[in-house]
Parts: C-alpha cells; sequence; structure tokens
C-alpha cells in the first residue's frame, strides 16, 4: 500500500531518490589525566637512566610528607618541567611587549643543549655579551687556592655519617681534574649511612663528569663520552653492578688523562671561550657542590627561627630563580640584590648565571654565617670551573636601616623579595623604599607591592603603588620549599611614571 500518495490530486508523487555517502568523523579526543609527580629526590640523585641502584621501592599514594626546614635544605630535589602560565597584567594599560615564556623543557633536554657563539668577539648586537672564562684559570703561574674538598665532607667530624662501599675494609681516595689548570679534588669512595640526606660522593664525581663533558670538549667527543652506550657513565653503572672499587677508580683517572692534554693545549678553554650561555643543570652541579659542602653539614641551625616573624627562613629554588632572571630580563652588566637573602643561594646564582653584580642582605645570624661559607667556596669553585663570575656582596643587617642600602637600591636593576612571611609593615616599609628606585628597575616578590586591580584615582593619586606597573606570573610544583606542589603567584613590579602622568595631565595636575 502507498501510504505516501498526493491527497490532493489523487496522483501519483515521483518516489524521492536517497543518496548515501561515508562521511568519517575524528573521534573526540578522551580529557588529559592529570600527571602525578612524584616527590623531589635527593640533591645528588641522579636522572632516571643514570641512577647507580636501579631497584626502586614502590611509591606510595598518600600525600608528601612535611619536612623540617633542615632536610630541605639538604634535599632541594630535581625541578620538574614546568607548564606555560598566563599572565595578567594589572597595570591600567596593557604592555604586548613583555609576554611571558615559561621554562619549558627538562634538564635533560633544553638545558643540556649548549649555546655556541660563531663570533670570535665578544660584541653581540645587543652590545658585549658576557665573558665566562676565567683567564687566571688557564694561566701555569695562576696562585693556588683553597676549596672544600669532597673528601673534607665525609672525613673528620662528618666521618660517622658515612661507610665503606660494599662492606670494604678500608677506604679508597681518588682525585677528579677540572676543566682548568687548578689542582684536582679529592674524594673519598664512601656512602652516607642515611641515603635520604647526606652527601654522596661517588654520585657527585659521576655528575661532575657527565657535567665536564658535556660543556667542555668538542661537540663529537662531548657525545661520546656521554652516550648511553660508550659513555662514562655507563661503565660506572657497570662498576657499581660489579662492586668493584677498583673499576671506578681507573674509569676517574681515564677521564682525568684524556682531560688533561685537552687542557695544556688550549681546547677546553677555547670550547668553553664559544659558549654564549651557562645551561640550568650546569648551574645546579656548581650549586649543589658549594651547597652540601657548606650548608649542608649545619643544615640544622637554619630551624633557629621564630614563626609567624618577618624572619622566617624560607629557599627558592634554582629553576625558578632561573626563570626570574629571564623574565627581568637580567643582564651581566646590571645590578641584582635579595632582601633578604638567607644563606646566600639567590646571590650566588645571579652572579653565576648572568655574571651581574650580586648583592645580598640578612638580618638572622646563623643564614648569615652560612652564606659567607657559601661565597668563599663558590670563588674557589668558579675557578675550579674556569669560569667568570659577578662579584658576590653580602651584608649583615636590617634590610630597612642599613645604610649601604638606599645607594645600592638606586642602581639596582632587578630587586627580590621573598616576602611570602612577611608581616604587612613590613611589605609597607619595604614598598616606600622603592621610591629611590631609578625607572625601568624591576621588584621581584611573592605577594604583591602594588594591590591586585588597583586603579589610579584622585584619592589615591599620591600613593607609591601608582609609580609602578605590575605583571603577575605563577609557580609551579617544586619551586619553593615550603610547598612542594606550587601552584601559587608571583610578581613583577616596573617602576614606570607613563601611567601615572598620563593620569595626572589628562586631569589637569601637574605630572612627577
Amino acid at each position: 500500500m502507498n501510504f505516501h500518495g498526493n491527497r490532493n490530486g489523487g496522483s501519483v508523487q515521483k518516489k524521492p531518490t536517497i543518496t548515501k555517502r561515508t562521511v568519517q568523523v575524528a573521534a573526540p579526543r578522551p580529557s588529559p589525566q592529570p600527571v602525578q609527580r612524584a616527590p623531589p629526590g635527593n640533591r645528588f640523585q641522579l636522572s632516571q637512566n643514570k641512577k647507580l641502584d636501579q631497584k626502586k621501592p614502590a611509591k606510595s599514594a598518600q600525600a608528601k610528607p612535611t619536612k623540617t626546614v633542615a632536610q630541605h635544605a639538604i634535599n632541594r630535589g630535581v625541578k620538574r618541567k614546568s607548564a606555560t602560565p598566563d599572565r595578567i597584567v594589572f597595570s591600567d594599560e596593557e604592555d604586548d611587549d613583555n609576554d611571558s615564556s615559561d621554562v619549558a623543557a627538562s634538564d635533560s633536554e633544553a638545558s643540556r643543549k649548549r649555546q655556541k657563539s660563531s663570533r670570535s668577539s665578544v660584541e653581540t648586537d645587543e652590545g658585549p655579551r658576557r665573558r665566562l672564562v676565567l683567564q687566571q684559570a688557564f694561566e701555569d703561574s695562576g696562585d693556588p687556592f683553597d676549596f672544600i674538598h669532597g673528601a673534607d665532607a665525609t672525613s673528620g667530624p662528618y666521618a660517622q655519617k658515612f661507610t665503606n662501599p660494599w662492606e670494604q675494609d678500608a677506604f679508597s681516595v681518588v682525585e677528579l681534574q677540572y676543566p682548568s689548570k687548578s689542582k684536582r679534588e679529592r674524594f673519598e669512595l664512601k656512602w652516607p649511612k642515611n641515603d635520604a640526606d647526606d652527601y654522596k660522593p661517588m654520585e657527585d664525581i659521576l655528575a661532575t663528569i657527565d657535567t665536564i663533558c658535556t660543556y667542555y670538549l668538542p661537540e663529537e667527543m662531548g657525545k661520546k663520552y656521554t652516550d648511553d652506550l660508550t659513555g662514562f657513565g655507563r661503565r660506572f653503572r657497570l662498576a657499581f653492578t660489579k662492586q668493584s672499587v677498583e673499576e671506578w677508580i681507573s674509569i676517574v683517572e681515564e677521564f682525568n688523562g684524556m682531560l688533561q692534554p685537552l687542557i695544556q693545549d688550549g681546547t677546553v678553554k677555547k670550547e668553553l671561550a664559544q659558549t654564549t650561555e651557562l645551561q640550568l643543570d650546569w648551574i645546579k652541579r656548581i650549586l649543589d657542590q658549594i651547597f652540601v659542602r657548606t650548608v649542608s653539614p649545619k643544615a640544622e641551625k637554619l630551624n633557629a627561627y621564630k614563626n609567624g616573624s618577618d624572619n622566617v627562613y624560607g629557599e627558592l629554588f634554582p629553576r625558578f630563580i632561573s626563570d626570574i632572571f629571564k623574565k627581568t630580563g637580567l643582564k651581566h652588566d646590571q645590578v641584582f640584590i635579595d632582601l633578604g637573602s638567607g644563606v646566600g643561594n639567590v646571590t650566588l646564582q645571579a652572579a653565576l648565571e648572568v655574571g651581574c653584580e650580586s648583592w645580598g642582605i640578612e638580618m638572622m645570624p646563623n643564614p648569615c654565617d652560612l652564606a659567607e661559607l657559601q661565597a668563599k667556596e663558590f670563588a674557589a669553585r668558579t675557578k675550579l670551573w674556569g669560569l667568570d663570575v659577578g662579584p658576590v656582596n653580602l651584608l649583615r643587617g636590617d634590610m630597612t636601616s642599613h645604610p649601604e642600602v638606599p645607594n645600592i637600591l638606586q642602581r639596582a636593576d632587578v630587586v627580590l623579595v621573598n616576602n611570602q612571611a612577611f608581616t604587612p609593615a613590613l611589605n609597607d616599609k619595604l614598598r616606600d623604599m622603592f621610591l629611590d628606585l631609578k625607572p625601568g628597575a624591576k621588584v621581584v616578590s611573592l605577594k604583591p607591592f602594588r594591590p591586585l586591580g588597583h586603579k589610579i584615582a584622585a584619592r589615591n593619586v599620591d600613593s607609591v603603588v601608582n609609580q609602578f606597573v605590575q605583571d603577575q606570573y605563577e609557580y609551579f610544583s617544586d619551586s619553593v620549599s615550603w610547598s612542594y606542589y606550587g601552584n601559587a603567584h608571583w610578581y613583577i613590579a616596573t617602576k614606570d611614571l607613563g601611567p601615572l602622568n598620563r593620569f595626572l595631565k589628562d586631569h589637569g595636575m601637574d605630572g612627577l
């Protein structure tokens, strides 16, 4: 029967034609699952493909336990890849010329790519670039200097914290050549009894050799000695598997024999002269060596602070600091100051990574003592590595009343204030001190000095904050010592009178 006939005229309608087509439709992508990050390992824990001990305990799903300040100071861990943060501008006018660009590659990827210069001169299109070579470190007649050997951190009053590897009756001593004409560093081949916290000299040797092969040798030679199949690292791991101290020592001596002629014939110096910047894992290797020889043995002193006061110790980790330097555009011919510099980590990193004039001021006696130990070792150890660094200047006292601070602020290009735990009264004092900053100077803080959403108005036209344009950023996991998971904000306030002067002009007032 025809159920679709023409009900009006009785004529039969033409049967409609049906065309079939096959259309490919992309399947919807599943929502990404959140990445579960493991807590950071020990400061000298090797990367996954370089660990000496391949047996790992099952990871617990429990929340990360709270650590003491001393444990954080010893065990700062490996920094992880961060997502790219959004940029929020709290100025009265948007500024698109200062885009945010977070560090988006891991240490084993982007940071290990050598940046070479094809120019024989140190001139660039932006002016003179930083010199990395310390000429004195490559002179035969260089003056001898003292540094803390790895063996010093495992002997004397610290010997009881270590044991001989593989139940050896006696420990062995080995010397390691650095990429300069300095004397070699002495190491005792021992293991820490407390594997979680203490210094690991054998891993220190392995990581140092890997860094030297990566950044101080001609590229093809460096690839050979860092390759997973032919490099020193694989041979060290085999020696570890065999439990052979003798083979370990033989590999170190072979490395010394390879490096020494390259130092003498100028190859190492030439490679360093062609390098344009220090990569993060290189920076961390040097800073870790300094920290573990000076601060770690005395880290319990850092727990002696008064909770709830302005004098609370908190540490910013190297990857976060490196990102701050990049976002502020800090250059080697500029001035940096850390107000509340603690044990001096950031002050040293600025002098090493950027090569700028670097200042720090701290009022708590214990951190001041440790900072001075670090600064002394910094001068010697950077010479071991053949590096020319910026001058380090440490002050003791109250940042709000020290007589030298106003003069430094007048010259400063970047000011860092870790004001996470500062009281409102101290933040107000510091904000008023920033009136002395020159135009273009930047203040980095973990709490904003300019209230979020602030607008210039007739009622607040005299406020100090109107002289600053503020950008907001986000820091991520393992960036600070007091919160592993991160996901909090930090700020850059730039001294800029432009918006205030435009407001004054538009309202018939005199500009500044």
